[in-house]
């Protein structure tokens, strides 16, 4: 009779075990020693989802990386405006309208007005003083106009802009 009793207590026991491994995430189990190991130490380079020998089933693997992760949904920061986009380069745009419509109709000067509206210092003087004059005469000319508007601008109509 005791043959009978010890029966159910098996199948419980067979029934129990998978289901608990099945919900810890099943997979090949971790040996209970090292020296139980027969794959030897492929095993332990496959199997990241416990230490060998651990109890706790719910660590997370310990060769994750959430750091890389998290750096990748953090984005970058955005890059400084170009002068264009500052209250400073509004103004004088606006200001030095009629110099900057005549220099853009000359390519070189439209270049050396191009530097000066991406320029990214956000700094008038800087800006003006890092680009490159044209070295023609008439386009010179016409830069020139729009460096001492902008000068003047800057010192003047957008003095609270160009702070």
């Amino acid at each position: 009779m005791n043959h009978r009793l010890a029966t159910p207590a098996v199948l419980v026991a067979f029934a129990v075990v998978p289901f608990s491994w099945l919900a810890c995430g099943g997979g090949k189990k971790p040996p209970n020693d090292p020296s139980s190991d027969d794959s030897g130490s492929s095993a332990s380079t496959s199997d990241t989802s416990t230490p060998t020998g651990s109890a706790d089933m719910t660590a997370p693997p310990s060769d994750s990386s959430p750091p890389a992760a998290s750096t990748a949904s953090t984005p970058p920061p955005p890059p400084p405006p170009g002068f264009s986009d500052t209250d400073c380069g509004k103004c004088v745009a606006t200001t030095c309208a009629k110099q900057e419509t005549a220099c853009g109709k000359d390519a070189t000067c439209k270049s050396a007005l191009d530097a000066i509206h991406s320029c990214i210092t956000g700094s008038l003087g800087t800006c003006v003083d890092g680009a490159t004059p044209p070295t023609d005469k008439a386009p010179k000319k016409l830069a020139a106009a729009y460096v001492t508007c902008a000068d003047k601008a800057g010192k003047k109509a957008c003095k609270a802009q160009c702070k």
